[in-house]
């Protein structure tokens, strides 16, 4: 599945289950969901004390956050395809620079 599909698949279910609320509460849900994310992996690593484990409760948790970020940019207008385009040749900048790829531009 492309990109633009996933975002058009999210846009219809969202539209279809009266899911729309503003951006901002759309941010805020996905920051809980990276939190969710990261609870996990605290579970994965005995809470620090070992190497992580895979959980397959992780699967739905980084599901779980795609899908609000995903509901943020479609939220925004954003076409996730572009902008991913668009971030890459960043990072290709930066590194052709000499530079690591999350640096600030």
């Amino acid at each position: 599945m492309t990109i633009q599909k996933l975002q058009n698949k999210i846009r219809e279910f969202s539209k279809e289950h009266s899911l729309d609320s503003a951006p901002e509460y759309k941010i805020l849900d996905t920051v809980s969901e990276l939190g969710e994310v990261a609870k996990e992996m605290l579970k994965m690593t005995n809470y620090g004390k070992g190497k992580a484990e895979f959980r397959e409760e992780m699967k739905s948790e980084v599901g779980d956050l795609l899908y609000s970020v995903i509901t943020i940019a479609n939220s925004l207008g954003v076409d996730l395809e572009k902008a991913v385009d668009e971030v890459i040749a960043k990072y290709e900048r930066r590194l052709k620079r000499g530079g690591a790829g999350s640096e600030n531009d």
